[in-house]
């Protein structure tokens, strides 16, 4: 009778350990992600401070540089000065393969017919 008190004592304690395990496990699983999350949040800030970064010098060229405005003109919008001839190089294109309505029949390679 005396261990039975024990017993139980004893079980609710694994019991509890068991809970406080389950938390604190999914607790640390909690914080992995959160430290994933911003690991990869601080990633995206970099890039763009870096993008940022390029778009500020960007600016900046084309505030203190007319040839600047002018190359990004061309570029971007396509301009042209007065008395320029364009070229443009088109890359050649195959025509379309004919397509038959039937399914092709295909042609053994080695036949077992004897003539």
């Amino acid at each position: 009778m005396k261990r039975l008190p024990l017993l139980l004592l004893g079980l609710g304690a694994l019991l509890a350990l068991g809970i406080l395990s389950s938390v604190v496990t999914q607790g640390f699983q909690q914080v992995a992600r959160v430290e994933q999350e911003r690991a990869e949040l601080e990633a995206e800030q970099a890039r763009l401070e870096r993008s940022i970064a390029e778009l500020e010098a960007t600016l900046e060229a084309l505030r203190r540089s007319p040839e600047a405005v002018e190359s990004m003109a061309r570029l971007e919008l396509g301009w042209i000065r007065p008395g320029e001839t364009v070229l443009i190089l088109a890359a050649p294109t195959l025509p379309p393969l004919p397509v038959s309505a039937a399914e092709p029949t295909p042609t053994p390679i080695y036949s077992l017919k004897t003539p």
